[in-house]
Order: C-alpha cells, then structure tokens, then sequence
C-alpha cells in the first residue's frame, strides 16, 4: 500500500494521502506498483467516457476524455517527450542533447511533436467503440507505465548527480519488473484478451528497444525519456486496437 501511494503521488496531481515519507529508495521500488496507478487513472477515464458519451457528441467527448486524462497526470509525460524531442533532434553530441533536454525552454520540433502526438491520439480513441473501446481506455495508462518499468531495468542514470528518473535506475530491481509485469499481462487479458497479450509483445520489444538505443546516443536513461517511452508506448498500444489485421 505504501508503494502504491508513494508511485501515486508521484504519476498524478490527485492526492490521497500525505504523510507517507518518500525516499529515493522507496520511490524507486514502488514502481512495481506503477500499472495499479495506470489501472485506477483508466478506470476513472472509463467511466468518464461513460458519462462524456451521454452529454456530448462523440468527437467532442474524445477530446474532452484525452484533456481529462492529461490533466489527471499533470502532463509531465508530456513535457518529457517535448525535452527528448528537442534534445535528440538539436544534440550536437551527448552532453549537448542533455543540456537541451534539461533546460526549460521548448523548440518547435517539441511543440510540432507534443501536437501530432495528440493529434494522433485522439483520432485513434475516437476510432475505438464498445466494449473495445472501454477495454482500451483502461489499458492505455497501465500500458504507458509499464514500459517506464521495462526501459529502466538495468539501465543507469544517463547524467551526473541527482536527476529526477535516478532513484529508479538505482533501485528498480528484477523483483519490481517482475510484479508490474504480471499485473499488466492480467489487466491486458481481462481488458482486451489476446489483443492485449499482442500489445504486452509489442510494448516489450518498444521498451527494450527504446532503453538500447539510449543506452548508446545518451548513455542511459532520465525521466525525460521514461516520459518520451510511455507516451509513445500509449499511442501504439492505440494503434494496434485500431489496425486492421
């Protein structure tokens, strides 16, 4: 319970309890708790859609549903992708492309790929209905969170000193991927069945594949890029509920 509360004051702008004491160590282990954070935000933005799709038309409920789901988490995924986007595409080098990512300033490749994201992102809810629909819903943010647990096992902390996704690279042992990922592959199959094992193969090979490759531009991973992973991770856990296969 207090892995729960510690990784959900961390992911969320909702709080449920307060006097719970943080520490690296403890922030770090609880992301074997950070699916069940995914789950609840799903579940909220379920029933939400629920009452979205009853007042308002559809497109406009798509909408008004991704802005609530946004504003639920604060957004800070976001602003990872928006620095990673900025640092990768501007980086001379490895230190400059971590300066850039750390810096508060926002170039226009991050704000074109902040709005195709979300572009793409309410289209593909949007293309989703029924029980899917639902299934999905509550999935993405469980999906999202889960690949910050595969991309920073075994990973080290890409600056010096202290960093905001350190306590993770230190502490995030097997024993934590082990717990998140058996309660996302029993979410995926209570939610969308054989698809959601399909997305649990496609995220694992995303996640992996993300941590390896700034494993050798950056030198490891920050929290930027467990943002820039877990949004991405959520538009293609979208795009294979809507494929046409």
């Amino acid at each position: 319970m207090k892995q729960f509360i510690t990784a959900w004051q961390f992911l969320t702008i909702i709080p449920i309890k307060r006097n719970v004491e943080v520490t690296s160590e403890s922030l770090g282990k609880s992301m074997a708790s950070f699916p069940l954070v995914g789950l609840v935000l799903g579940l909220f933005i379920a029933a939400l859609d629920i009452a979205y799709s009853r007042l308002f038309p559809a497109n406009f409920s798509s909408a008004l549903l991704l802005v609530s789901y946004i504003a639920m988490y604060g957004g800070f995924h976001l602003d990872g992708l928006v620095d990673t986007v900025d640092g990768l595409v501007g980086g001379r080098d490895r230190e400059h492309a971590l300066k850039i990512m750390k810096e508060s300033t926002i170039g226009a490749i991050g704000v074109v790929t902040l709005v195709l994201l979300l572009l793409l992102k309410y289209a593909a809810i949007g293309s989703l209905s029924g029980d899917e629909r639902i299934g999905s819903l509550i999935l993405m943010p469980v999906i999202g969170r889960w690949t910050e647990v595969i991309m920073v096992y075994g990973s080290r902390y890409a600056r010096e000193g202290a960093g905001l996704g350190k306590p993770f690279t230190e502490y995030v042992k097997k024993k934590e991927v082990v717990i998140a990922t058996l309660i996302t592959v029993v979410i995926s199959w209570f939610t969308l069945n054989y698809i959601g094992l399909l997305i649990i193969f496609f995220t694992l090979l995303f996640g992996v594949g993300m941590k390896r490759y700034f494993k050798n531009k950056l030198g490891g991973i920050t929290g930027d890029l467990l943002g820039f992973g877990g949004e991405l991770s959520e538009l293609l856990m979208l795009m294979i509920c809507i494929a046409k296969v």
